[in-house]
């Protein structure tokens, strides 16, 4: 296996973990590249969501990539004793810009190593559902790209979206005062729209470029959702809309909604798990499905 870092900025970076190509002596295999982001309310990454599952991956024959993208808080502390430093510019769609940044090193990085970069597959928990799902619903879109300083020629085409649990739309904070069962995240409030927005106060403009569930298009990729239908922190109706949507546009959308389980749970079983809350028999097996899915899609675009 072979581990490469490299620095997107001086607060971003990704993390690639290839596969030996030689699988036998002289018997050579590619493989599919799956780019993770983690999230964490655009405030940090959450750790459970990103080596965990990239290593899970790995093991299922799949190069993977980590996106390690720029977050409001410079690090992460316990918010109940710490105020955190913050980085004002650190909002979206600063994390996009980093997406793309991060597609452009692959290719040099796919040069030296055989990377092949037309088996792409993006994976997004939370906030980074948000982050992998702007990507899916605007590589293309010349307009928008340009108004935010990105070439669309450095996009590339992907095999396949997965979204865990996503937020996909950025009304985070308005859900969590709904439903105030969190504490943890309740402590996060304050912060929350300065690092999705890059403000207290967004105006309608700023919600409807967030909200991509009324960004839905014909270029979005076939699409794997999974989400508990007991999640507190993102909206399990933003989900099945963007399920309806893809699904009236013709865009493949298989969706698992588990009828136990919380929010950010990750790989839902003891890998990384706090506590026994973070596992979840049921939503464990998103891992099985989301494997039998890609493959599915790998096998399809491999023939088309």
């Amino acid at each position: 296996m072979l581990e490469v870092t490299r620095r997107l900025n001086d607060r971003a970076s990704l993390t690639l973990y290839m596969l030996d190509r030689e699988i036998s002596y002289r018997v050579f295999k590619e493989h599919p590249t799956l780019i993770i982001c983690p999230g964490g309310s655009y405030l940090f990454r959450a750790k459970k969501e990103s080596e965990p599952v990239a290593l899970t991956f790995l093991a299922r024959g799949y190069n993977v990539v980590v996106l390690n993208y720029t977050t409001y808080f410079a690090e992460r502390v316990d918010l109940k004793s710490t105020k955190p430093k913050t980085d004002a510019k650190s909002h979206y769609p600063r994390q996009l810009k980093e997406l793309v940044q991060a597609l452009k090193v692959l290719k040099e990085l796919s040069a030296k190593y055989q990377l092949n970069l037309t088996r792409l597959f993006l994976l997004g928990f939370s906030a980074g559902g948000h982050l992998a799902a702007s990507y899916a619903v605007h590589w293309n879109d010349h307009e928008y790209l340009a108004k935010i300083g990105i070439d669309a020629n450095d996009c590339l085409k992907l095999r396949g979206l997965l979204l865990a649990y996503p937020m996909l739309t950025g009304e985070l904070k308005a859900l969590i005062l709904r439903g105030k069962k969190n504490t943890s995240i309740m402590e996060q409030l304050p912060y929350l729209n300065p690092a999705i927005y890059g403000c207290e106060q967004p105006t309608q403009a700023q919600k409807a470029e967030l909200n991509l569930v009324q960004q839905v298009n014909a270029s979005v990729p076939p699409t794997f959702l999974w989400q508990s239908l007991q999640d507190k922190v993102t909206s399990v109706e933003d989900s099945l809309a963007w399920v309806t949507k893809s699904t009236q546009l013709g865009i493949e959308c298989e969706s698992h909604f588990f009828g136990s389980g919380k929010h950010g749970m990750g790989l839902a079983n003891d890998i990384a798990a706090k506590t026994s809350a973070d596992e979840d028999a049921a939503c464990s097996s998103w891992v099985e499905l989301a494997d039998l899915w890609l493959r599915r899609h790998d096998a399809i675009a491999g023939e088309a």
